[in-house]
């Protein structure tokens, strides 16, 4: 077999080619935690929403009050009576403790979560800001700039999805340098996640909760949230792990051949037969890589099958065990 020496650019290529595979087309335990801590963070919060919020806000302002008031308020900020609003701040007669707040916009990092699957469909880097936060780098232009594209997508995805309401409720939120090309949110747009109320501060509509399971339902739609960012940084922790470990390799081969001890089907995921060898790669179509890279998860090592992820986010009272 031809002996394959790597230089800089080859090196650079193959990197990018083992990172879209691990991101894209190697399945791991963690994705499917992800998708479970998904599918729970959408039930918890339609659960509090209907069964909670709704009738604690529409208790504390009842609607036909809210109907008048708002009919009679103008658009200037100083001579309205309502708002419409998400966040909620509660305080429980039945224990001390301190008025807390619930807020259903949702940060960017629910957000990339919430939707990392359909993100990474559209090229993009779902897990772009956990890597920024952990790594702790400091801003540079890509890292801008890839943030920007992202953004320009995350409308169509939410729409596409059926859930444009979840758009809404990111724009809404603090997510500065996140939101620059979103389009104009509507009222409507929120769908069901917004409650008339008296104009002020969420803090100054602070109301008293006298039953201690919907406080605990309150607590469990927070924990929800947790677990889902929790997972979703483990994921790029297991995946970035891979990646790491891999450039290692890459930068220390002279040959192809020593990148393939562990690479096993390098070969075949990237085409070393064009006719300018010297200067680039060329990457064998979608369809073949997916294909490989899905075969690449019934790799044995030392004849043992490899472990399972686990994922053991205990801080925030979610566990799974292989």
């Amino acid at each position: 077999m031809e002996k394959i020496r790597l230089n800089q650019q080859k090196r650079q290529l193959l990197k990018k080619e083992w990172q879209h595979t691990v991101y894209n087309n190697m399945p791991m335990q963690v994705e499917e935690d992800l998708r479970l801590a998904q599918e729970n963070y959408r039930s918890v919060r339609k659960d509090v929403w209907d069964n909670v919020i709704t009738p604690q806000v529409e208790k504390n302002f009842p609607m036909e009050d809210m109907r008048v008031l708002e009919k009679y308020s103008s658009g200037s900020n100083y001579s309205r009576f309502t708002d419409t609003d998400s966040c909620f701040y509660f305080k429980p007669q039945f224990m001390d403790a301190s008025e807390q707040q619930f807020s259903f916009t949702m940060d960017i990092d629910e957000y990339l979560a919430l939707y990392h699957k359909e993100i990474q469909a559209k090229g993009h880097q779902a897990t772009l800001k956990v890597e920024y936060d952990e790594t702790q780098k400091q801003d540079n232009p890509n890292y801008t700039m890839q943030k920007h594209e992202m953004s320009r997508d995350f409308h169509d995805i939410a729409r596409a999805n059926g859930t444009y309401e979840d758009f809404a409720l990111m724009s809404d939120g603090r997510n500065y340098g996140w939101t620059e090309h979103a389009p104009t949110v509507r009222e409507p747009d929120y769908g069901m996640f917004r409650k008339v109320v008296v104009h002020g501060s969420c803090h100054s509509r602070c109301m008293m909760l006298d039953n201690e399971s919907d406080w605990k339902m309150l607590k469990l739609f927070e924990q929800s949230k947790s677990i889902l960012m929790n997972v979703h940084r483990e994921l790029w922790k297991e995946k970035n792990g891979l990646i790491t470990d891999m450039a290692s390799i890459i930068d220390q081969a002279k040959f192809l051949g020593d990148v393939e001890q562990y690479w096993t089907n390098v070969r075949e995921c990237v085409n070393f037969d064009n006719t300018d060898i010297g200067r680039e790669l060329s990457i064998v179509s979608e369809q073949t890589k997916t294909r490989l890279s899905q075969a690449m998860n019934n790799i044995k090592l030392d004849d043992k099958e490899p472990e399972l992820v686990v994922v053991n986010a205990t801080t925030s009272g979610f566990s799974l065990v292989n």
